[in-house]
């Protein structure tokens, strides 16, 4: 199974006090969530095919690439694809096939 899994708020947090969708999150403080990484973890030694997507840097055009890629390598992440600013940014998505990680 090809699975693709968002990265900020669902396998990371923020102690900022902003709120989710504001401008201005400094990726750089994100938290992981060792509880969500582990279940990410697990399907991916199910044999899934798992690709970490964000849409850091779609809206400012600034190119986070590196700095994700070592935040996952750091915090454990098992994971074969990593997409970076070509999510869209979108404040609600309709899908027949999303989860949320808590359905997991």
């Amino acid at each position: 199974m090809r699975i693709f899994v968002d990265i900020d708020d669902t396998i990371c947090f923020y102690n900022d006090g902003l709120d989710k969708f504001s401008s201005g999150r400094d990726y750089s403080k994100a938290q992981p969530n060792l509880a969500n990484i582990k279940k990410v973890n697990i399907l991916y030694k199910d044999n899934n095919e798992i690709t970490y997507w964000t849409a850091r840097g779609s809206k400012t055009g600034k190119d986070w690439y590196e700095l994700t890629k070592n935040q996952l390598n750091k915090w454990g992440c098992n994971y074969h694809y990593l997409s970076v600013g070509e999510k869209p940014a979108y404040d609600l998505l309709i899908c027949d096939k999303t989860k949320r990680i808590e359905e997991i």
